[in-house]
């Protein structure tokens, strides 16, 4: 199924005001919806879906999970349509700045921002584990995607 309600900014304000545009992404799963919390795959249109990234913005879902080829392997979450937070356990990271370690298959945090013309900047250089107010509010739904996945 392809799914044309969400993207880039520009798609995502077209999408709203003209009711779909361009589809960059498609749907590789049903929603779930765990603890109010409503969650799909999605991937690029026209890719396999590996190493492909998530959407800057979304309508139908709170979270979005994209799969590689061991399986689900990062969530993004979304507030006010907009990406805020990723979850992801797909590789080995460290960061640059204090040399923290994360193991792949355990979920290191990396917050969004929004910069003053619009665009998104990862913080990457300052991943963290996640807090146990986001494995409480969104633990349940990233084990019903990826029930392996491993929170510390």
């Amino acid at each position: 199924m392809i799914i044309c309600d969400m993207g880039n900014g520009a798609e995502f304000f077209k999408a709203i005001a003209l009711g779909g545009a361009k589809c960059e992404y498609e749907t590789v799963s049903s929603a779930k919806i765990v603890a109010g919390i409503k969650g799909k795959i999605v991937k690029r249109s026209g890719t396999n879906g590996s190493h492909s990234n998530l959407p800057q913005y979304a309508v139908s879902s709170d979270m979005y999970f994209r799969k590689n080829d061991f399986g689900v392997c990062q969530a993004r979450v979304y507030l006010g349509h907009k990406m805020t937070i990723d979850f992801d356990w797909s590789h080995d990271h460290t960061n640059k700045t204090d040399g923290r370690h994360f193991e792949r298959g355990v979920v290191h945090v990396q917050v969004w921002k929004q910069n003053s013309d619009g665009t998104f900047t990862r913080l990457s250089n300052q991943a963290r584990m996640m807090s146990n107010e986001e494995m409480k509010k969104y633990g349940p739904l990233i084990k019903a995607f990826c029930h392996k996945v491993k929170f510390r």
